[in-house]
């Protein structure tokens, strides 16, 4: 007895075997704001940073853009949850920057994120204010 074959399960049940499986969904995203002054940008982050969204992030806060800026403030009041390799890309971008003779401060913490940074002693190393008329007035 004859039977059809069982589609591969990234193809549907009529496709082209020859276009191979179709994409796997690219996740959840940030959405990422920029707004330029003197000598800073504030780069507004809303979502969740996590494994999925940090690359986002790393690739936005390293761009060609923000490269020469002398202050890159990260608001973070719309983001409630990050994990380790948001923790990760912070101290990641600190360094270069630092290194570069540039700075980066983060702003608007949750309560929850704001804990993750306290149990992982980062609130000793990051520089982090309040709000981002307290981050400028101290550049």
């Amino acid at each position: 007895m004859n039977r059809p074959p069982i589609p591969h399960p990234h193809e549907s049940a009529g496709a082209d075997a020859s276009a191979g499986p179709s994409p796997l969904p690219s996740g959840p995203t940030l959405t990422l704001t920029s707004r330029t002054g003197p000598g800073h940008t504030v780069v507004t982050v809303e979502g969740p940073i996590d494994y999925h969204t940090s690359p986002q992030l790393l690739g936005h806060l390293q761009s060609k853009a923000l490269q020469q800026t002398p202050l890159v403030v990260l608001d973070l009041s719309q983001v409630g949850f990050c994990d380790s390799s948001a923790l990760g890309a912070f101290v990641e971008v600190f360094r270069r920057r630092s290194e570069a003779g540039l700075r980066l401060a983060l702003v608007g913490l949750q309560a929850d994120v704001r804990r993750v940074m306290e149990l992982t002693r980062l609130v000793d190393v990051l520089p982090l204010h309040d709000t981002v008329a307290d981050a400028l007035a101290e550049s």
